[in-house]
């Protein structure tokens, strides 16, 4: 039986097709026939030469719209701390100061400048406190020159450690601002602060001039530091000078202001002579510096340059360029020339018209 179905096995696989082959495993490993592979024809792209119709561009219709601008000017306010120099070399400068003083404040008031000044020494001992029985001159002070001429009249015997730097700073801080302190009200939120300096003798205060000109510039808050200015009337740099009329006298050479200097450099002060024959020039740059009063009024928007018209707090300002006002369009503002500069806290008004699509 077993032979049979051996027999039958053989006759079977016998009779089978061949395909394929063997692996020499007894695998059957069947013929794959090659790929047939038909040529591919690459024919250039056919591109349309015919002429194409130009396309016109048209601007859109223009419409004209008014603008109005309002814009505020400023308060123009202005504290002016004066530190001087009370030493006994220092009494002809000190007349020469007081004999220009009334210049200065006839440009602060032309300058429609709200001032309030006062006066301390450059000594120790004085701490800062301000002088004087009037120790607040203002614009409606009677005679300030005569007030100033008091604060700045000092006696003949005085201690000789000049800290212009540290007493200044002491003048405007605490407790010498407190309620009921000598420098009560002096210092007022709104107002912007200058300090001058008119001494003979370099600084001596400890602390280095960053850290002054930083203090300084703080005293107005985060963001108002430009607000604050220290300017110097002093000894010039590099070796000093000697006033006119004291050449050979004993400790007449004013020494460099070197301290107070980079000082009033850092804070965008003016540096001025103490060795000048007047102060005049000097006074008047530091009073045209403090004059915070804006001349130029930027516009929003382009204007159509005939259609402008300027109003300050409700009055009709005529358009001149010498005495009136003037469209500049390089800078895209008004200016205002002349007489025509708008006072203190006043309202400005730029009515315009102007295109759009």
């Amino acid at each position: 039986m077993r032979r049979t179905l051996t027999a039958v096995l053989v006759l079977g696989l016998l009779g089978c097709d061949p395909v394929g082959r063997e692996n020499g495993r007894g695998n059957a490993v069947p013929d794959v026939a090659p790929p047939i592979l038909s040529p591919v024809e690459i024919k250039p792209p056919i591109v349309d030469r015919a002429p194409t119709n130009r396309v016109e561009l048209i601007d859109p219709p223009r419409v004209d719209s008014i603008q109005v601008d309002d814009l505020k000017q400023s308060d123009g306010v202005v504290d002016i701390l004066w530190a001087i120099d009370d030493s006994g070399s220092m009494t002809n400068e000190r007349r020469t100061l007081v004999g220009n003083f009334s210049r200065f404040v006839e440009e602060l008031l032309r300058l429609q400048v709200d001032f309030q000044m006062g006066v301390t020494s450059v000594i120790a001992g004085d701490g800062g406190r301000l002088r004087g029985t009037t120790r607040i001159i203002t614009n409606t002070t009677p005679d300030p020159v005569a007030v100033f001429e008091a604060n700045t009249t000092f006696p003949n015997s005085r201690s000789r450690w000049e800290q212009g730097l540290r007493m200044t700073q002491l003048a405007l801080t605490s407790p010498n601002i407190d309620v009921g302190q000598p420098n009560t009200g002096f210092l007022r939120p709104n107002a912007a602060l200058a300090i001058i300096v008119v001494t003979n003798e370099d600084d001596s205060s400890f602390g280095s001039t960053d850290y002054f000109a930083r203090a300084f510039r703080g005293l107005k808050g985060k963001g108002n530091e430009n607000l604050v200015s220290f300017s110097i009337i002093g000894g010039t740099l590099p070796n000093g000078c000697v006033p006119p009329g004291e050449t050979g006298l004993y400790g007449s050479t004013a020494d460099p202001a070197v301290r107070y200097g980079e000082v009033a450099t850092k804070t965008g002060g003016i540096i001025g002579s103490i060795c000048d024959a007047s102060f005049e020039q000097t006074l008047l740059r530091i009073a045209q510096a403090l004059n915070t009063l804006k001349r130029v009024f930027p516009l929003t928007l382009e204007p159509i340059a005939a259609s402008v018209t300027v109003t300050v707090d409700g009055a009709t300002i005529p358009q001149d360029p010498v005495n009136g006002w003037q469209y500049r369009a390089d800078t895209n503002s008004v200016v205002f020339l002349g007489n025509y500069v708008p006072p203190p806290g006043s309202t400005v008004r730029l009515t315009y018209a102007y295109s759009r699509p």
